[in-house]
């Protein structure tokens, strides 16, 4: 990632405020806002849930104060948002503050302090489908206040301190209520047309980004390529396999599912690569515009679904050589690499299933016109003059 300078003041800075009852589907709204246009999503909730975890002497006063059962002070909150703020903002696009503010003076404070608020997006359900919508979460959730009682009481609390921010916002001209009642779609449809109305010239994040597959058969070359090409013009370059591994890598519970189907042998899904390659494309969108999406598709339902559900490919970067050549490279490779898949019959047999697989997706680019051909069979110095040439109109 580039350097980017380091931001000191928040004042110019897009901040959205949501808020909703609890199981009124916000957190997932929020997703689904971040997917599209890449703003931050910060929820006070997790930031102090954080700060606990890492241990620290703030983390430690706040594990007391919340060891009692009082209230986290107000400052103590902001300070924690205004922090998040400004070591994201450099690349963020806007804030989604989460479930924030709960009362009335948290907000005035915020605005008077940090920034203002665009706009509140405010997602508004029924008591009763809430209470259903948790009672149904509770059969699963193992969460301790997912009873009946408890929900009317968590309720009540919502309604006595956030009509009067609602008010308030509402009487300044920014409040935009979302009916939330329909499914996660239909909710979303409306957010969209929030965000037409209130800001019409923020377009989704990666409407302005170009996205090139890079295909070639084992030992085509292509990974050093795209190390070339990343250096000369500053693309970045994914790796599904590299994301694969990294998020196994990281812990998280993703991470953990990912590792027990891998050591299954089963395939990882289609959806969860679609995830976290939407989410490597969202994140860097502020700073590189063109990307290299490197050894993807494998086959042509992948190449489909990822421009149905994420974003158009730009161009197919295809590093063809002859199937001896390939061979011979892996077989010299086979001498220092001490893979197992380096040996002569198993290379057969990946080529044939690469041809079978890979053949589709080029045909099918190939009748759009998008498919850029590049002769991997000569020297590595030889081969970059032909990519850099090619990939020479998506720099700008």
């Amino acid at each position: 990632m580039p350097s980017v300078a380091k931001v000191t003041s928040l004042e110019n800075v897009f901040v959205i405020f949501v808020i909703g009852g609890p199981g009124c589907g916000k957190g997932t709204q929020c997703a689904k806002i971040v997917s599209k246009y890449g703003f931050t999503h910060l929820s006070s909730g997790d930031l102090l849930r954080e700060e606990v975890a890492s241990g620290s002497a703030r983390g430690k006063e706040l594990s007391a104060i919340m060891a009692t059962g009082k209230l986290v002070p107000m400052d103590t909150v902001l300070e924690l948002i205004r922090e998040a703020m400004l070591s994201r903002a450099a690349t963020s696009r806007g804030f989604l503050i989460d479930g924030y503010p709960r009362e009335l003076e948290q907000g005035k404070r915020f605005e008077a302090e940090v920034s203002k608020c665009k706009f509140v997006l405010n997602f508004d359900v029924s008591d009763e489908t809430m209470k259903a919508r948790l009672l149904d979460r509770a059969k699963t959730s193992g969460r301790v206040d997912d009873n009946e009682e408890t929900i009317n009481k968590r309720l009540v609390t919502f309604h006595e301190h956030t009509t009067p921010v609602l008010d308030y916002y509402a009487m300044n001209n920014k409040l935009q209520t979302i009916k939330a009642e329909g499914s996660p779609e239909e909710v979303f449809y409306q957010v969209e047309m929030v965000f037409k109305e209130c800001c019409p010239k923020l377009k989704p994040c990666l409407d302005e980004c170009k996205v090139i597959f890079v295909v070639g058969g084992p030992g085509s070359g292509k990974g050093t390529m795209c190390a070339k090409l990343v250096q000369h013009y500053g693309f970045c370059h994914l790796s599904s396999g590299d994301m694969l591994r990294e998020e196994v890598a990281s812990g998280s519970a993703r991470g953990k599912e990912l590792n027990e189907t891998m050591q299954k042998g089963e395939l990882v899904p289609m959806t969860v690569v679609l995830q976290l390659l939407r989410e490597a494309l969202v994140s860097r969108s502020s700073y590189t515009k063109c990307f290299l999406i490197d050894g993807y598709p494998r086959e042509l339902q992948q190449g489909l679904k990822f421009e149905n559900e994420i974003t158009e490919c730009a161009a197919v970067l295809n590093f063809t050589a002859p199937d001896d050549v390939l061979v011979a490279r892996l077989l010299d490779r086979g001498k220092t690499s001490g893979r197992d898949d380096d040996n002569k019959e198993t290379i057969m047999k990946r080529l044939v299933t690469f041809h079978e697989i890979t053949q589709p997706v080029i045909d099918h680019y190939q009748g759009q016109n998008k498919v850029i051909n590049i002769d991997s069979n000569n020297t590595v110095d030889k081969v970059f003059v032909q990519a850099k040439e090619a990939m020479k109109r998506f720099a700008s």
